[in-house]
């Protein structure tokens, strides 16, 4: 999961849920800027913070300190179509995953309408 920041200066990269994680208050995830990615931190109440060390793109994933690496493997692996590889390596750049990240807002917006009104039609 990837959620977009509301000045749009940002995107945070969450890990995956698993049971093993339920009821757990703190989620962690990568924030990724233009340029530059750390460590957040989402507490119980949703509220997210940015926390540690800030690391600059495009960075050597087997460089990354091990917390940090074992984030990375996590997202990927709950969410295989994440760009989140691309965005740390430089291989896409922050304005191409935040235009990528907003247009997967708008198609899953138009889906959920498309659905609604369908089943409003078959009802009637």
């Amino acid at each position: 999961m990837h959620i977009v920041g509301p000045n749009r200066t940002y995107i945070d990269y969450f890990q995956g849920v698993s049971s093993s994680t339920d009821g757990l208050l703190n989620s962690f995830g990568i924030r990724v800027r233009d340029g530059s990615c750390l460590v957040v931190v989402k507490n119980g109440d949703g509220e997210a913070a940015a926390s540690g060390k800030e690391f600059r793109i495009p960075v050597e994933l087997e460089m990354l300190p091990s917390h940090l690496g074992m984030i990375v493997d996590d997202h990927v692996l709950s969410y295989p179509a994440s760009d989140l590889i691309d965005v740390l390596t430089g291989r896409k750049s922050f304005l191409q995953a935040l235009e990528s990240s907003t247009k997967r807002e708008a198609d899953t917006e138009f889906q959920a309408l498309r659905s609604k009104y369908s089943n409003k039609q078959e009802s009637t």
